[in-house]
């Protein structure tokens, strides 16, 4: 009898245990997407800035404006960083309790955002150099780059959401 009630409890606990650590993959997922969120606030924020580049002939304000999108990208990319750590979080913890297809899909978000975030690297140069460029020309170079880098960046940022959503 006490064999049975300490199999039963064992039981009890067990399936407790890996209730609480899917419970754990999913929060991580979620909060990954959240960051993902974030990112992608700022990352519209820095394209209308971008934008606002094309609607002033000012070099003065175009630099304003480049710089201004080198900070929200410099914000996203940090949110990004922070999706990518929740994916990494997912993946061990779904790989702790043998959800090979969880485990496998949350480590390809987390190289999906961080090739976002590489991107987004990029962008940023782009708009660092434009915000002291004088030239009208190598300016349109800069922001053109960094809006190519931006859109490569969404693309694997969506990237990651679908692996998040599988």
């Amino acid at each position: 009898m006490k064999r049975t009630f300490f199999t039963i409890l064992t039981i009890f606990f067990l399936v407790g245990t890996l209730h609480a650590q899917v419970s754990e993959v999913k929060e991580q997922i979620e909060d990954s997407y959240e960051y993902y969120e974030d990112a992608f606030k700022k990352i519209k924020y820095a394209l209308s800035s971008i934008d606002d580049c094309y609607s002033t002939n000012s070099i003065d304000d175009i630099q304003s404006y480049a710089s201004d999108a080198e900070s929200y990208l410099t914000s996203a990319k940090r949110y990004l960083g922070y999706a990518e750590d929740e994916a990494d979080d997912a993946e061990a913890e779904a790989s702790d309790i043998g959800c090979s297809d969880a485990e496998d899909q949350a480590d390809d978000a987390e190289d999906y955002f961080y090739e976002a975030k590489r991107k987004i690297s990029s962008a940023i140069s782009e708009l660092s150099s434009a915000s002291y460029e004088d030239d009208p020309d190598q300016l349109e170079y800069y922001l053109s780059d960094a809006k190519d880098y931006i859109n490569q960046a969404i693309k694997k940022m969506n990237y990651a959401i679908d692996e998040l959503n599988d």
